[in-house]
């Protein structure tokens, strides 16, 4: 429907399979090496699931998407903090990639499960905001006196996130 021919849905069809198969038992992925956060694994592995239309009430790999929403929601802080495990300066992008998860499924789906906790990570980015308006690797409120600037690159996560949030409503 958008320009995908049968070679290139085969490919997201063999993409998605093997992204099934490192998949945790717990329902996270690992991302291991310089740095570390399965937070991060876990939702960057979700989201081609949902762009494919894949969610947990529907699709071949419903139980996998299942699986993975379960763990971003178990391992969320009360706060709506997302960024469980995230190590070095993962956190933020972690966080943002979480929230744009959890939103684009709650808007897929209209689950209710999805609502508290898609609407909890949506304030924390709020919350996380720095002075000048952007973002950092940790939250305002976290950063040492010297990280006053924020990063291109966090700031576009957490705005995506917060667009996908004023998608799902």
């Amino acid at each position: 429907q958008e320009g995908g021919t049968t070679l290139t849905e085969a490919a997201v069809a063999r993409g998605l399979r093997w992204l099934s198969q490192q998949q945790q038992s717990d329902g996270r992925w690992r991302l291991d090496g310089g740095t570390s956060s399965d937070s991060a694994a876990t939702s960057l592995a979700l989201l081609p699931y949902l762009g494919a239309g894949q969610t947990h009430l529907m699709g071949r790999y419903k139980d996998t998407v299942a699986r993975g929403l379960r763990w971003l929601v178990v391992n969320q802080k009360q706060d709506g903090d997302l960024r469980a495990g995230s190590r070095g300066n993962t956190a933020m992008y972690a966080h943002g990639q979480g929230a744009i998860v959890l939103a684009e499924a709650f808007l897929m789906t209209g689950d209710q499960e999805l609502r508290e906790p898609a609407q909890k990570a949506s304030d924390f980015i709020v919350q996380a905001q720095y002075a000048d308006g952007g973002w950092r690797y940790v939250p305002h409120d976290e950063a040492r006196p010297h990280e006053r600037r924020s990063d291109t690159s966090v700031v576009g996560w957490q705005l995506m996130a917060l667009q996908s949030a004023r998608a799902a409503k």
